[in-house]
C-alpha cells in the first residue's frame, strides 16, 4: 500500500507540474485563457482519486492535496503575469491569494477533521513559521470546525454510557473540535459538567491519516527524521482516542502541583469514547489576552511559561498540546488547562539531560553540549553545528534578555536555515512532541511580545532539574 501511495504522489506532482510547464510558456495566455486553466485545475484535482489505490480517507486526502497544489500553481502562474507587467523576475502572491489559499485549506482540513486537523492547530500557532495570513485562517481548528449533528452526538453518549446520567443536554455544542465536540449538561446531581463526545467514526479516519503518515515517512527527505516523526504523531493520535486515558491524565495533572485549574472526570458517567468533566467558567486564551491590560498580559504568559517549565523540568508530565483552545482564563483571572488527551512523560534522566544542555549551552560548553544531545538520542552529520543551533536557541534566553526586544520571526528564520544545513538529523521521540509544545509557546510569545524575563522564569527549574 505504501508503495501504491507513493506512486500516486509522484503521478500527482508530475501530472500538475507538468500542467504548469505547459501554462507557464505563455503567460499572456495564462491570462487570457482563465476559464480553461480553470478546467485544467479541476481535472488534475478530480483524477486523484482514480490514482489511489488505498482507504476512501486516503483518496481524499490525495484529491484535495491535488486540488490545493494546483490552486497554489495557477495562483503562482497568475503571479508571474502581473510581475513580469512590472519587470519584477519573481513572481510573488499576494496577500490575498495567500488568504485565498488558507481559507480553501481551512475548509478542506475541517472537512477532512482527523490527524490533519491536528497538524493544522499546530501550524496555526506559529505564525514565525507559516506567515500571519496563514496562522489567521488556521486558528479557525482550534475549536471552530463543523458540528456534527446533534442527534448523532446523543446516540453515541447514550450507547456508551446512557443519557440517564444528565438532567439537561445542551443541543448547541460549546465547542466542535477535530476529534470530538463538547456539548454543555447538567447532571441529576445539579452538578454542572461539559461532556466530550467523540466524533463517530474518527476512529477510522486517524487509521487511515497514520497510515500516511508512515507512507510519506518512508520518502527520503534530507535534515528530516521522518520516521521518528511519523510514529509519534501516530502514537500521540492513538492516544487521544482513548479517554479513559484522559481521565487518568486529569487527574494526574491535578495531584503533580500544578497551579492552574484542571478539570475533574466524572468517572461513573464516562468511558473511553466519552468523557463527563466539572465545568470551568472563563474565556478562551486567546479572547483573554487580547482584552488584557498589558500587565495582566504579562502576568498571564509569565504563568504559562512558568507552569511549562515547570512540566518539562520539574514534574516530567506534560501537557503536549498546549495550544491557546485549550487553555482557558478563569473568572478569577488563573490559567485552566484543558483536553489531555495529548500528554507526554519524561524521564528524571532525561529532565536532566534537557537541563544540563541548557546550562552547557548557556556556558558556552559546546564539549559537554555534544554530549547530552547524543545521550539525549539527537544525531547529526554534523555534531558541531547541531550544537551551535541548540546553542542560538538557547541564547533568546539569555540573563537579562526581554522577550518584548525579540524579533522572533528573524531568529526562528536564522535557525531553520541552520537546521536545514545540518544535514542528516535524528531526533528522539520524546523531542518530536516536546518540539511541539515548544513551538506553540514560542508563537504566543512571538504574537505578544510581553515584557517578560525568560532567564528569570525558567532558571531556578533548569538548575533543580540538573542536580
Amino acid at each position: 500500500m505504501i508503495i501504491e501511495m507513493k506512486k500516486m504522489l509522484i503521478d500527482i506532482g508530475v501530472r500538475v507540474d507538468a500542467m504548469s510547464l505547459d501554462l507557464a510558456r505563455d503567460v499572456g495566455a495564462v491570462v487570457r485563457n482563465a476559464r480553461a486553466v480553470e478546467e485544467r485545475v479541476r481535472e488534475v484535482a478530480e483524477q486523484a482519486s482514480s490514482l489511489v489505490i488505498a482507504t476512501p480517507r486516503a483518496a481524499k486526502l490525495a484529491q484535495a492535496a491535488a486540488g490545493l497544489f494546483a490552486r497554489y500553481r495557477w495562483l503562482q502562474l497568475r503571479a508571474a503575469a502581473r510581475d513580469a507587467s512590472g519587470g519584477d523576475d519573481r513572481p510573488r502572491l499576494s496577500e490575498a491569494d495567500h488568504r485565498d489559499l488558507a481559507r480553501r485549506a481551512v475548509a478542506v482540513i475541517a472537512e477532512l477533521r482527523g490527524g490533519v486537523a491536528k497538524l493544522g492547530q499546530l501550524a496555526s500557532c506559529r505564525p514565525d513559521l507559516v506567515g500571519a495570513v496563514w496562522a489567521s485562517e488556521l486558528a479557525a481548528l482550534q475549536d471552530d470546525v463543523p458540528p456534527i449533528d446533534t442527534a448523532a452526538i446523543r446516540a453515541r453518549v447514550d450507547a456508551e454510557i446512557g443519557m440517564q446520567w444528565f438532567a439537561d443536554f445542551d443541543d448547541a455544542p460549546i465547542a466542535a473540535a477535530s476529534l470530538a465536540q463538547v456539548h454543555g449538561a447538567t447532571l441529576r446531581d445539579g452538578t454542572r459538567v461539559v461532556v466530550k463526545v467523540q466524533v463517530p467514526g474518527i476512529e477510522h479516519a486517524i487509521a487511515a491519516d497514520i497510515a500516511a503518515l508512515r507512507a510519506i515517512a518512508t520518502i527520503d527527505l534530507p535534515g528530516a527524521d521522518l520516521p521518528t516523526l511519523a510514529d509519534e504523531l501516530a502514537r500521540a493520535l492513538r492516544g487521544e482516542l482513548d479517554y479513559r486515558a484522559e481521565a487518568d491524565a486529569l487527574d494526574a495533572l491535578a495531584a503533580s502541583g500544578t497551579t492552574c485549574v484542571v478539570p475533574r472526570p466524572i468517572r461513573d458517567a464516562s468511558s473511553e469514547r466519552v468523557l463527563t468533566m466539572t465545568r470551568i467558567d472563563g474565556e478562551p486564551l486567546i479572547a483573554a489576552l487580547d482584552a488584557a491590560t498589558p500587565a495582566d498580559r504579562d502576568r498571564l504568559l509569565g504563568a504559562l511559561v512558568g507552569e511549562i517549565a515547570a512540566q518539562v523540568l520539574a514534574r516530567g508530565f506534560v501537557h503536549a498540546d498546549p495550544h491557546p483552545g485549550n487553555v482557558m482564563v478563569t473568572c478569577d483571572g488563573r490559567l485552566a488547562l484543558l483536553d489531555l488527551g495529548c500528554v507526554l512523560s519524561l524521564a528524571r534522566d532525561d529532565r536532566r539531560s534537557y537541563a544540563r544542555l541548557a546550562l552547557a549551552l548557556g556556558t558556552g560548553d559546546a564539549t559537554t553540549a555534544a554530549a547530552q544531545l547524543a545521550g539525549l538520542g539527537f544525531v547529526s552529520a554534523q555534531p558541531a553545528l547541531l550544537v551551535e543551533l541548540a546553542s542560538s536557541l538557547v541564547s533568546l534566553m539569555r540573563p537579562g534578555q526581554n522577550t518584548a526586544e525579540l524579533d522572533y520571526r528573524a531568529a526562528i528564520d536564522d535557525q531553520i536555515a541552520r537546521a536545514r544545513a545540518v544535514g542528516e538529523l535524528a531526533i528522539p521521540p520524546s523531542f518530536v512532541l516536546l518540539g511541539r509544545v515548544l513551538a506553540t509557546l514560542a508563537g504566543l510569545l512571538a504574537r505578544y511580545k510581553p515584557d517578560l524575563q525568560l532567564h528569570a522564569i525558567v532558571a531556578p527549574h533548569l538548575f533543580a532539574a540538573a542536580s
